[in-house]
C-alpha cells in the first residue's frame, strides 16, 4: 500500500464536511441465505441490501427490524470485511458510507468497507418521539419527556440495548458469509466493537477503536470526562499561549458555572444582519459549549477568553459563541429518542431500571453525594446530576436493563486512537481499555478533540491505519503532529471593551498602534468566528458591530473573509475582503479601517505582514502581529492569520 498523504485537501474536506449533515428474516444462530444487494442511492461505490432480523429474539415480540446495510462494491481478496460503526447511540451510518471510506482508505487495502444503520437509526426502523425531538437535548421537562416517549414507543422499546444491536451484528457477519469480522467504530461505536468482542471473541479478526468508551461502559453521571476536563484544559492553555487571558482555565469554569448556576447571563449579540438581539446563556448553556469542544475545535480555543471576559463583566465574546448551529451536548443528526431508548436500558444507573419510579429520586441523592469532588471537574453536584442520564432517565418506566458485558476481550489486532484534548471520551479510558488487550497499540494524537479519523488533519492517524492493517509496528505516528492546535492557532485574547485597553505593537506607539492592533484584531476575531460556525459557507455579525461572511474556495486552497463595518474593540471599524490560503495562512487583501481623531486609513495584507496609512502616516507590521489588551499580553505575539480548516461532526456524547 502506498504511503497515506499527510495532509488532506480542501476539497476532501468538503466532501467529508456535510456530515456536519428488503432482505431474508434472520433467527439467531441462523444465516440468511444471503443478501440481496441492489444500488445505494447517491452512494458512488456502493451497493445496499436489508437484512431483516428478529425485534425481540426470545420471540416474546413478534415484529422484525429492517437493517439497512451498504458495502462498497469492489470485491477484496480473501474475502475480508471491516464493519465500522457509528457514534451515539442514534448516529447513522450508511448515509456517510463514502465520508467513512475516505477517511478510513489506509485500512482498506485489503478489506471491503460495510457500514449499517443500527436498529432504531437510519433506514433501519428509526424511532421517532417528537416531543423530545422538539426539545433542547437539556430541560427541566427531559425526564418527562421521555417519560412521554417511552409510552409512545410501547412494548417494544425494550429491544434497542447494545446487546440487541451485537446480536445484530452476528446475524450481519452470518449473512455476509465470513468467518470473522474485522471490527471498528467511533465513541459509541467502540462500545459497540467492545460489546461484540466480548460476546463472540472466536468472530474478531482485529479491533479499531477510535474515541474510546472504557470497559465498564459509560458512567451514568459522565464523570469520566468531567474528570478530565482540568487536564484537558491545562493542556490547551500549557506553554503560556493564555498568558495575559488566564492563570486558570479550570478556576474560570469552576467561578462561571456557579455564578450561571444562580442567575443565567444576558444579554446582546450582532446577528448576521448587524442588528443587536438579545441572547442569555445559564449553567446548562456554559456546560455544553464547554463539552461542545470535543467536536468544534475553534469553540474549544475561543472559550479561555469567552469565559475571563464573561467573568469581568463582558457579557457579548460569550453570548455569540451560544449562536452558531450545533453548539449543544449533541449533534443534530442524532436520532434521540434511539439514543435515549438504548442508554436507559445500558447505562448501570444509580437505581435499577425496575425499581419503583418514587424510589428513584433517593437513590440517586446517594449516589451523587458519594461522588468525590474531583470526579465532577469544574462543575457542581446539582449542574452534574442534571445534565446526566441519571435524570432523563429518572420518570422512564421500569423495564429490561442489559448492563456491559464483562467478559475478557480477546487477544486479537488492536489499535486504539484518541485526542489528548478530547474530554467525553478522555485518553485514560483509552488506555484502560489497552489494558485490556494483549496486543493493543495505543495512538494518542496530540492536540486534537473527538473522533480522530476526522478531526486529525495531520495524516498521522492514516500512517496509523496503514501500518496497523498492514500488519506492522505501528509505532508512535503522531509524536510530532500538534494536531488542531497548529491549525487554528492559540487561544485569541481578551477581546478589549474600550480602544485605550489595547497595547500599541512595537515600532507604532500611541493611539495609532491601538488603532492598528484593533483593526488586526477584528480581521483575527471574524476567523476566529468562521471557524467556530463550522461550515464551509458562514456568516455573522461582528463582536461589537457591523457583518461579516466567510467560504472556503474548494479546489483552490484558500478561505476568503468579507468584513462589512466590523468592529473588534468599539471605536474601530473595519471593512475588506481577504483571502487567506490554506494550509499556509498567509493573507492577501486589504482593510479599509474607520477610527476616532482622525486615526482611520487603508491597510495592506500580504505575506510578509501588514503595511499602510493610519491617520496620514504609514504604519508597517513584519510578520506576526503583536497582540493586546494589557501589558501581560503586549509580550505574546498571535499570528494574525492561521490555517483554515474545517471540524467534523462525528460521534456524539460519547
Amino acid at each position: 500500500m502506498s504511503r497515506p498523504p499527510v495532509r488532506r485537501s480542501v476539497r476532501q474536506l468538503a466532501r467529508a464536511l456535510p456530515v456536519l449533515l428488503s432482505g431474508l428474516l434472520v433467527t439467531p444462530g441462523v444465516a440468511s441465505a444471503g443478501l440481496r444487494w441492489g444500488s445505494c442511492l447517491g452512494k458512488a461505490g456502493f451497493e445496499c441490501a436489508v437484512l431483516r432480523v428478529p425485534l425481540d429474539r426470545s420471540g416474546g415480540v413478534p415484529g422484525t427490524v429492517p437493517l439497512r446495510v451498504a458495502r462498497e462494491r469492489r470485491a477484496v481478496g480473501g474475502g475480508r470485511v471491516l464493519i465500522w460503526l457509528a457514534g451515539g447511540p442514534g448516529e447513522a451510518a450508511v448515509s456517510v458510507a463514502p465520508f467513512f471510506r475516505q477517511q478510513l482508505t489506509p485500512a482498506l487495502g485489503g478489506h471491503r468497507l460495510v457500514v449499517l444503520d443500527q436498529r432504531g437509526t437510519g433506514a433501519s426502523g428509526a424511532l421517532h418521539c417528537p416531543g423530545v425531538e422538539r426539545s433542547p437535548p437539556v430541560s427541566s421537562a427531559l425526564a418527562r419527556l421521555l417519560a412521554a416517549c417511552a409510552a409512545e414507543l410501547g412494548q417494544r422499546r425494550e429491544f434497542y440495548a447494545t446487546a440487541d444491536t451485537v446480536a445484530d451484528l452476528e446475524a450481519l457477519r452470518v449473512a455476509l458469509g465470513v468467518p470473522r469480522l474485522a471490527l471498528g467504530g467511533t465513541s459509541y461505536g467502540t462500545y459497540v466493537a467492545q460489546q461484540y468482542a466480548r460476546a463472540y471473541p472466536d468472530r474478531v479478526e482485529r479491533l479499531v477503536l477510535d474515541s474510546v468508551i472504557g470497559p465498564n461502559g459509560q458512567d451514568p453521571f459522565f464523570v469520566d470526562g468531567w474528570s478530565a476536563l482540568p487536564r484537558v484544559l491545562g493542556e490547551l492553555c500549557a506553554g503560556g499561549v493564555c498568558a495575559g487571558i488566564t492563570d486558570d482555565p479550570v478556576g474560570d469554569v469552576r467561578e462561571l458555572a456557579a455564578q450561571l448556576d444562580g442567575a443565567p447571563l444576558h444579554g446582546t449579540v450582532i446577528d448576521g444582519r448587524g442588528r443587536p438581539r438579545p441572547a442569555k446563556v445559564g449553567a446548562v448553556g456554559l456546560l455544553a459549549l464547554v463539552s461542545g469542544g470535543d467536536l468544534n475545535f475553534g469553540l474549544r480555543v475561543a472559550l479561555p477568553a469567552a469565559i475571563r471576559a464573561a467573568l469581568q463583566g463582558d457579557a457579548r465574546p460569550l453570548l455569540r459563541l451560544t449562536t452558531p448551529a450545533g453548539q449543544d451536548l449533541l449533534p443534530p443528526q442524532l436520532n434521540l429518542a434511539l439514543r435515549w431508548t438504548t442508554l436507559c436500558a445500558d447505562l448501570v444507573l444509580p437505581y435499577p431500571l425496575a425499581s419503583p419510579i418514587e424510589d428513584r429520586p433517593a437513590m440517586i441523592a446517594q449516589a451523587l453525594a458519594a461522588l468525590p469532588d474531583e470526579a465532577l471537574g469544574p462543575f457542581g453536584r446539582g449542574l452534574v446530576e442534571r445534565t446526566s442520564p441519571v435524570e432523563g432517565c429518572r420518570l422512564w418506566p421500569p423495564g429490561r436493563a442489559v448492563p456491559p458485558a464483562t467478559a475478557p476481550l480477546p487477544d486479537v489486532p488492536a489499535l486504539i486512537l484518541t485526542g489528548r484534548l478530547d474530554a467525553r471520551t478522555p485518553l485514560e479510558n483509552a488506555r484502560a481499555v489497552a489494558a485490556e488487550l494483549p496486543h493493543a497499540q495505543l495512538v494518542v494524537v496530540p492536540g486534537t478533540g473527538h473522533s480522530e479519523i476526522a478531526s486529525d488533519l495531520s495524516g498521522c492517524v492514516a500512517r496509523a491505519l496503514a501500518r496497523f492493517f498492514a500488519d506492522r509496528t505501528v509505532g508512535d505516528p503522531c509524536a510530532r503532529s500538534s494536531g488542531q492546535s497548529a491549525l487554528y492557532g492559540p487561544p485569541p485574547p481578551v477581546a478589549p471593551t474600550a480602544l485605550s485597553r489595547l497595547a500599541p505593537p512595537q515600532g507604532v506607539p500611541g493611539d495609532r498602534g491601538r488603532v492598528l492592533s484593533a483593526a488586526v484584531g477584528a480581521l483575527d476575531d471574524v476567523r476566529s468566528a468562521f471557524l467556530v460556525a463550522n461550515s464551509l459557507v458562514s456568516r455573522g455579525g461582528g463582536l461589537r458591530a457591523g457583518t461579516w461572511s466567510g467560504r472556503v474556495q474548494v479546489g483552490a486552497g484558500f478561505l476568503v473573509l468579507a468584513l462589512h463595518g466590523v468592529a473588534w474593540a468599539p471605536e474601530v471599524r473595519v471593512s475588506g475582503r481577504i483571502r487567506v490560503s490554506v494550509p499556509v495562512g498567509d493573507a492577501d487583501g486589504a482593510l479599509t479601517v474607520h477610527a476616532p481623531r482622525g486615526l482611520g486609513g487603508r491597510l495592506l495584507l500580504h505575506r510578509r505582514g501588514v503595511a499602510g496609512r493610519l491617520g496620514g502616516r504609514q504604519v508597517r507590521l513584519q510578520g506576526p502581529v503583536p497582540g493586546a489588551v494589557g501589558p501581560a499580553y503586549s509580550a505574546r505575539s498571535r499570528t494574525f492569520t492561521s490555517t483554515i480548516c474545517c471540524g467534523q461532526r462525528i460521534g456524539a456524547w460519547p
